[in-house]
């Protein structure tokens, strides 16, 4: 009995030997049992084909033990319940982009995403260096996020049109001398017509332009008085609406409000189509240009500057600022993991999104190879490349930053009926501003 009992023990140690060889053999006797691997959940609104998935392959490649997978939420309404609603489920969201500051504001204060200070700090993650000093805000003294890329505002004019009229690409200038170009270069009457401007990429809004204009005057938090209440009784918000009202209904330069609202005009189309000369747009706008299937056209894209409201305007960026804000959802599991990878993923990491357009943040980007992604090949046959390093790629302006969104989607609302009313001509720019001023500081009370 005791010689067989000898001999099971004997078995069982030479099985458990075999198995674990076997084990050993099967995984290389080097990496990781699936049991040891991280997996994150990213998500964010690019289209998986349009970069994130070529960079959340690149760092599956490199980082066996921590594996991310992209998940795809779209940017509206719905799509921001939907991520809202997973980051409160544990296990669905480790990394999530947001592509409204206000958005990000609430999810912040509703205690959604992880203060990064302790990594920052265990990293010697210099915010400053890598991204700028105003790159981050701040919500009770701490870091809840990385912006990932800079979303350029410029505008964009037909190169062939300025040599026609003898115009030289600006480098620096006013609304007054952006309506005098917007007159000599539009042409034609009727369906023919040659528009010299047309304000937005998509279809026609006030509010987004109309902040992004005052802006350049008046810096952060446009909107809002030192005590609270709204600031749009500041003379340059009427001045934005009269320019609009005197490249719209009198000089008609510029397509007017209600015909561009109700046949939903859109002025990267307009542009694209030789019926603009040129278009106030921003960043998203060079991948249509580069789209020669959608948008055939030989014509060479120059670029300058939002135009600023007086002579004295410090802040040249307009409307440029910080966007794809890179969180780590507070009930992560993996937050070290993700840490990780946010901090490869806004520095050398998002790199296949440049060809998309999304010029990163990181200041430590090789300008040069930015322009070339993000305009193909040949670019010389399509874009000012010139203009283009001079106007999207200038690290020396001021980024302005909002700190400030109380009851902004109210504040939208009010600005977009006021002003409409003002450019079908229902109303007087006075007048607007009055009504203006009444309704959103009742609303901020």
């Amino acid at each position: 009995m005791k010689k067989f009992l000898t001999l099971i023990a004997f078995m069982l140690l030479v099985s458990s030997f075999v198995v674990g060889c076997a084990s050993s053999s099967s995984n290389g006797g080097n990496e990781k049992s699936d049991n040891d691997v991280v997996h994150l959940k990213f998500w964010g609104a690019v289209p998986a084909e349009s970069g994130p998935q070529e960079a959340v392959d690149n760092w599956n490649a490199a980082n066996p033990d921590i594996q991310v997978e992209y998940v795809r939420y779209v940017n509206d309404e719905a799509g921001n319940t939907k991520l809202e609603t997973s980051l409160l489920a544990g296990g669905e969201v480790d990394v999530f982009v947001n592509y409204r500051i206000d958005k990000l504001d609430k999810r912040i204060k509703a205690g959604m995403a992880e203060p990064l200070d302790q990594f920052i700090e265990k990293d010697s993650f210099n915010i400053e260096e890598n991204f700028g000093e105003n790159s981050i805000v701040k919500i009770d003294g701490k870091t809840h996020y990385i912006p990932a890329i800079i979303l350029n505002d410029f505008v964009t004019i037909n190169k062939g049109f300025l040599d026609e009229a003898n115009l030289e690409v600006p480098t620096d200038w006013t609304w007054d001398e952006y309506v005098e170009y917007a007159t000599t270069l539009s042409q034609g009457e009727g369906p023919n017509k040659r528009w010299g401007s047309f304000v937005g990429n998509l279809e026609p809004k006030i509010y987004e332009w109309m902040d992004k204009a005052v802006k350049t005057e008046l810096g952060s938090n446009a909107f809002f008085k030192e005590d609270g209440t709204s600031n749009v009784d500041h003379p340059v918000f009427k001045k934005y609406l009269d320019t609009m009202v005197n490249m719209e209904r009198e000089l008609k330069v510029q397509p007017p409000f209600s015909e561009a609202k109700a046949t939903k005009m859109q002025g990267t189309d307009l542009f694209l189509t030789g019926k603009a000369a040129m278009n106030w747009s921003g960043t998203a706008a060079i991948r249509s240009i580069k789209n020669l299937e959608d948008y055939p056209h030989d014509f060479v894209t120059a670029f300058a500057p939002p135009p600023k409201m007086t002579e004295d305007s410090k802040y040249l960026g307009g409307g440029t600022g910080y966007l794809d804000f890179v969180a780590i959802n507070s009930r992560s599991k993996n937050k070290e993991a993700a840490w990780k990878f946010v901090k490869w993923y806004v520095t050398e990491g998002n790199e296949p999104l440049i060809s998309g357009g999304r010029v990163p943040a990181w200041k430590k980007a090789d300008p040069n190879k930015v322009a070339e992604l993000v305009l193909g090949e040949n670019p010389e046959k399509l874009f000012d490349v010139d203009s283009f390093k001079r106007v999207v790629l200038n690290q020396d302006i001021d980024i302005v930053v909002d700190t400030k969104f109380d009851n902004l989607a109210e504040i939208q609302k009010i600005v977009e009926e006021q002003g409409e009313k003002v450019l079908i001509g229902e109303q007087t720019s006075d007048e607007a501003i009055t009504e203006m001023k009444k309704a959103i500081d009742s609303a901020l009370e």
